[in-house]
């Protein structure tokens, strides 16, 4: 949980210093700045966005995790805790994001292409970082070998 309110505060931090970035005057050969502005005009619904589905789901995935521990405990079942806790919470990021930051600025069927598409995207990388996910326990597991091997993963 710690980790997961140190990276809310530092999104939070990333997206004050671009506003700040965006506030200063761009010098006359400046050929960014209108781009910049365009892209970022929206910004406050996709920070707000950004951050609560960041919360939320980040806070899901740790309780869910836990969750599937006591179901999955063997070590062999690390990908399916992995997999189901990330799976729901990426569900709950993709929802919670794309209603904050985009209902309302594009038609609802495209809303939901990009809430779909987005959602896919996501599970095809929970399904490729597995094998890394096991190297991090190995790992873990070789510099920490005098902790308890089931407190963290």
């Amino acid at each position: 949980k710690k980790a997961v309110f140190m990276g809310f505060f530092f999104m939070i931090g990333a997206t004050a210093v671009m506003w700040i970035c965006l506030q200063f005057i761009p010098h006359a050969s400046d050929f960014a700045q209108s781009s910049l502005e365009t892209i970022f005009a929206i910004m406050p619904r996709i920070a707000l966005g950004s951050l609560a589905a960041y919360l939320v789901s980040q806070l899901h995935d740790v309780w869910a995790f836990a969750f599937w521990k006591r179901i999955f405990s063997k070590p062999h079942q690390l990908w399916i805790r992995n997999n189901l806790s990330t799976m729901v919470s990426q569900l709950i990021d993709s929802i919670i994001f794309c209603t904050v930051a985009l209902l309302g600025l594009y038609e609802m069927n495209v809303w939901f292409q990009i809430l779909l598409t987005t959602y896919i995207l996501k599970l095809i990388v929970a399904a490729l970082d597995t094998p890394f996910v096991y190297i991090a326990r190995k790992i873990y597991f070789k510099y920490y070998k005098d902790k308890d091997k089931t407190a963290v993963i």
